[in-house]
């Protein structure tokens, strides 16, 4: 077991997430953009995992940097950039100390990322210094996991029943003094005659803000508007929005 989130998985990461709509979650974030009238060239993908995303929008034309705290994951994203033919520099950093030598028109972080850095303080520092990456004109869009799917237990699941390599089932546990989700992931890899060949578990924590908790912090932050959006549309919030996108701004 390791509490280290992203170690073990990290070459198993894109198998494990072979559902993921990314073309689908590209083009919501191009609605975004079109709606704000960004203009956008360069691109940072804060927290960029294998780069699944990252290599989407460089094929389409953006100069593209992703950034990660893991650095298994940064390395397996190289790679695939590399094999792609791709032009995506990665760097290994935590966001709360981001320092790039360059300003972006567009910082994403996707994938509720956000919600793994447990401390307010941490976050804060984390909207300054994506603050400071970015042009006057440019905007940072993220999402999180609401406190409703936190504390529903939107993250126990499993797929112990599918044909699939990898074999997983998640258990959560939320803390509602502290607002930190738990999550015990375990993992079992099998070969092709279905035996299992390796078993390892990850422990994952999340931590639980209000919207309002994040629009206060992107204001102190700098941006001069921050607005959240019930996940993949348009629309406001409501109690039960299990993720939420948000779009803070830089003039």
């Amino acid at each position: 077991m390791t509490d280290a989130a992203f170690t073990l998985i990290a070459p198993y990461y894109d198998e494990l997430m072979h559902n993921v709509p990314y073309d689908f979650w590209v083009r919501y974030v191009h609605e975004l953009i079109h709606r704000y009238r960004l203009s956008v060239h360069s691109i940072l993908d804060l927290a960029c995992g294998t780069g699944n995303v990252a290599m989407r929008l460089a094929r389409m034309g953006y100069e593209v940097w992703g950034v990660d705290i893991s650095a298994p994951m940064v390395a397996e994203a190289r790679r695939k950039a590399q094999e792609a033919g791709l032009d995506i520099r990665y760097e290994v950093q935590d966001a709360s100390q981001l320092q790039l030598p360059k300003r972006f028109d567009l910082a994403l972080s996707l994938f509720d990322s956000l919600n793994y850095i447990l401390s307010p303080e941490k976050l804060q520092e984390t909207f300054q210094r994506v603050y400071a990456h970015l042009q006057s004109g440019g905007a940072f869009l993220f999402d999180v996991n609401t406190e409703y799917a936190l504390r529903e237990g939107l993250f126990d699941q499993d797929n112990l029943g599918s044909r699939r390599r990898l074999l997983y089932r998640w258990k959560s546990r939320y803390d509602e003094e502290s607002k930190i989700c738990t999550v015990e992931m375990e993992f079992w890899l099998r070969n092709e005659q279905g035996e299992v060949v390796q078993h390892f578990t990850e422990v994952h924590r999340q931590r639980a803000y209000s919207l309002d908790e994040l629009k206060q912090m992107l204001l102190r932050a700098g941006f001069d508007y921050a607005r959240p959006f019930h996940a993949y549309t348009l629309r406001p919030p409501n109690a039960t929005t299990d993720r939420a996108f948000f779009v803070a701004t830089k003039w």
